[in-house]
């Protein structure tokens, strides 16, 4: 069975919250693959998690869910 028919079956059971996510994530993959492809020096893994690590560092003391609160701010643009 080819992957994006797999998919396809998978993203129909999820909800409206796990679709955003997935999302959200699949763009982050797109725009970094886009940018690797346009610069030839490519940066380690490491660097690029940097300011990934460091957003959570900086989160690790937020209290709540901070995803359902963007959630709820997004959900007039869907």
């Amino acid at each position: 069975m080819l992957i994006r028919t797999r998919l396809d079956e998978v993203l129909d059971e999820l909800d409206n919250v796990a679709l955003l996510r997935i999302y959200d994530l699949a763009k982050v993959y797109q725009l970094s693959g886009q940018q690797t492809r346009r610069d030839e020096t490519t940066q380690s893994s490491p660097e690029r998690l940097k300011h990934y690590k460091r957003a959570q560092e900086i989160l690790a003391e937020v209290e709540g869910n901070l995803s359902d609160d963007i959630i709820a701010m997004r959900e007039d643009r869907i």
